[in-house]
Formats: C-alpha cells, structure tokens, sequence
C-alpha cells in the first residue's frame, strides 16, 4: 500500500509478475484497444468486483451507437404503432402479437444500455 508518514494513502497500485515477451504482448493489446496498463487493470479490477462497467474508449463508441440504435428502434416503433392504432395506411398487415414481442425486446434492450449508465454512476458516487 501507499504510506505517506505512517499513514494509508488512499491508492493501492496491484503489481504482476510476466515475462518480457508476455508484457510486451500486453503493450501491444493496450495498443490496439487504445487504453494504459492502469485504465485496463482498473476495468478488470471493477468487473470483478461487481463495481463495473468501466467502459474503454472503443467500448464507448459502440455505446452510444447503441444508444442511437435503440433511439430510433423507439421511434420507429411509435410511428407503426401510430399507423396501426389511426388505421393507416390502408391494406398494411400489422401482427399485434409480433408489435407487442417487438416493443418488450426494445424495452429489455434500453432497460439493459440504462443499467450499464446506472453502474457506471453509482460507481462514481459511491468512490467520488
């Protein structure tokens, strides 16, 4: 642990043992997932724990894409609903069952995307 005068800090740094040729892989991977040794090794330590996610940069990315995706299944849905409740257009099959199994999937998805943003916050205020 970190000690300043005899006391605690508040940081521990978590050491490995690996050999040369397996830490100049792991450089390589950092690399590639465009992160540091210490963000990657804080992610890791969060899942773990259960204090996660700590999303990566590209991981980022695909989150909000997914996000936007999610958005526009919303949207998308609310007009189909609109057309199919005002009874328009005329002669567009609607299977009700197949809507409502849709609306719950997209529902589950956005329940899912708002627990990761959920985590990640209760993380933050928990740790400040």
């Amino acid at each position: 642990m970190n000690e300043r005068n005899g006391q605690e800090g508040p940081w521990v740094f978590p050491k490995t043992r690996v050999s040369r040729v397996e830490y100049a892989e792991f450089l390589k991977a950092l690399q590639g997932l465009g992160t540091t040794c210490s963000r990657f090794f804080r992610k890791v330590i969060r899942e773990v724990i259960g204090e996660g996610p700590d999303l990566l940069i590209s991981e980022q990315k695909l989150f909000r894409e997914a996000l936007y995706q999610v958005a526009a299944l919303g949207r998308n849905l609310n007009q189909l609903l609109k057309a199919f409740h005002t009874g328009q257009p005329p002669g567009f099959l609607v299977d009700e069952a197949a809507l409502a199994t849709f609306r719950d999937q997209v529902a589950q998805l956005k329940q899912a995307l708002a627990d990761v943003v959920l985590r990640s916050k209760h993380r933050w205020m928990k740790h400040g």
